[in-house]
């Protein structure tokens, strides 16, 4: 696979979406750029049927979708070869508490070797009450407050952070869960790799 890769891992810039749906948002992202030097969109999907839709809409030259688990496709990168990681609504054994133990590796070690030194990792996440309640202030708070937390402690520094998904991102994802505002509540998280390494 990393033949096949090949010419995505020498562009200037590159960034990757883990866990792409049907799209979109990469095929989105690859027509709005019109920077100088080039850059490689690449996408990484499990679910088949969904890889065969983002393949369709994703027809640029500098964009590739590979159906693929993450650990398996990001460990072909070199490391510190990656401007930004985008994660909409990713599953939640990479992203809910419970799961910490799982998903602090996968952050902690591969994702951070792979950015570059100043590199972005940005998390489109929901915040949702235990028992499936509208989300209070409070709770929406506190559970911010912990992956920031959480995040910083992994090595990422918090850039910016906005109540909603960031404007003109549209995803299968954000389509499915976006709808219930009062019982899932979105935050977006911009991070950066730590300068310290």
């Amino acid at each position: 696979m990393k033949q096949y890769l090949r010419k995505f891992l020498q562009a200037e810039k590159i960034v990757v979406e883990l866990g792409i749906g049907d799209g979109r948002l990469l095929a989105d992202l690859a027509k709005e750029y019109k920077g100088e030097g080039t850059i490689a969109y690449v996408g990484i999907e499990k679910d088949k049927s969904l890889v065969n839709r983002a393949r369709l809409r994703l027809n640029s030259q500098n964009a590739i979708v590979i159906n693929s688990m993450f650990e398996k496709t990001l460990i072909l990168f070199y490391d510190e070869s990656i401007d930004l990681i985008i994660m909409v609504l990713p599953d939640p054994n990479y992203i809910d508490p419970i799961h910490y133990d799982k998903w602090s590796e996968f952050y902690g070690q591969l994702v951070y070797s792979k950015l570059k030194r100043y590199g972005n990792l940005k998390i489109v996440t929901e915040i949702i009450d235990d028992l499936l309640e509208p989300v209070s202030d409070e709770i929406y708070s506190e559970q911010v407050n912990w992956l920031i937390k959480a995040f910083s402690d992994l090595g990422f520094k918090l850039i910016n952070k906005k109540e909603g998904p960031p404007i003109g991102y549209s995803s299968i994802y954000l389509d499915k869960f976006g709808a219930d505002s009062d019982r899932i509540r979105i935050v977006t998280l911009d991070l950066s790799k730590s300068s310290l390494t």
